[in-house]
């Protein structure tokens, strides 16, 4: 089954009705009996597996990337959103850029810290975010 690996599948997983997952066969682990699939790398053990096949190209999910088109964060919710999700934040202050492509590690009413341990001010800065796509 080691042919599978680095292509997508669909695999059919317990007793009927089948669990179906698909996504591209990351890993075949004969010693540790279990097979990895998907970007979440979902161990699915041996004894499990009923069936594996080759994922058409239209049932083909594409892996998560940034969307191109950002907006800039004003509420509370918007940054505990951002930290809950690790979402990809630009920082900026004025025209001058202060982080690119960083994550928001925590805030309160007046401040955020940044992946970096940086501190800056909501005030003085304006936060860009851009959330994960797929």
């Amino acid at each position: 089954m080691k042919h599978w690996v680095g292509r997508p599948v669909i695999m059919y997983c317990g007793d009927e009705p089948y669990t179906i997952m698909r996504g591209v066969l990351r890993k075949w682990d004969q010693a540790g009996s279990m097979a990895v699939i998907g970007h979440q790398e979902i161990a699915v053990p041996f004894q499990d597996i009923v069936y594996i096949k080759a994922l058409a190209p239209k049932e083909r999910a594409f892996p998560p990337k940034l969307n191109a088109v950002g907006y800039v964060m004003k509420e509370r919710q918007q940054f505990d959103n951002a930290v809950y999700f690790k979402s990809s934040v630009t920082v900026w202050k004025g025209d001058q850029l202060v982080a690119f492509n960083t994550t928001i590690i925590s805030h309160t009413k007046g401040s955020v810290t940044l992946a970096s341990g940086q501190s800056v001010l909501k005030g003085n800065h304006v936060f860009v975010v851009r959330s994960l796509r797929g």
